[in-house]
């Protein structure tokens, strides 16, 4: 009940994937994007994920990310709507959960 509104929808969909290795955070510099760091990042998680499924949290205008984790092998499993707070704004709509079975 104390988790500021704009966590909400976020936690909501982390709590639908409780047995998941949970990405929290990805990124790459953009002069480093497109020559396959992500790629990278993401095997490290799945070799650290020893045999559990992995999930991320992505938003929904997030394009060049979420075609990223599908080469990957994600899929969209839900999704919950941004909750903009505190001068924050997104141009996104929705939050979505993507989900990749174990290796």
């Amino acid at each position: 009940d104390d988790l500021p509104a704009m966590f909400r929808p976020l936690q909501a969909l982390e709590n639908r994937a409780p047995d998941t290795h949970y990405v929290n955070v990805i990124a790459t510099y953009p002069a480093f994007r497109r020559q396959g760091v992500a790629t990278c990042l993401l095997a490290e998680a799945e070799r650290q994920a020893a045999g559990r499924g992995l999930s991320l949290i992505v938003a929904d205008r997030n394009l060049p990310a979420r075609r990223a984790y599908a080469a990957f092998g994600f899929v969209d499993a839900a999704a919950e709507r941004i909750v903009e707070q505190g001068g924050w704004r997104s141009q996104s709509r929705d939050w979505v959960l993507m989900l990749k079975p174990p290796a």
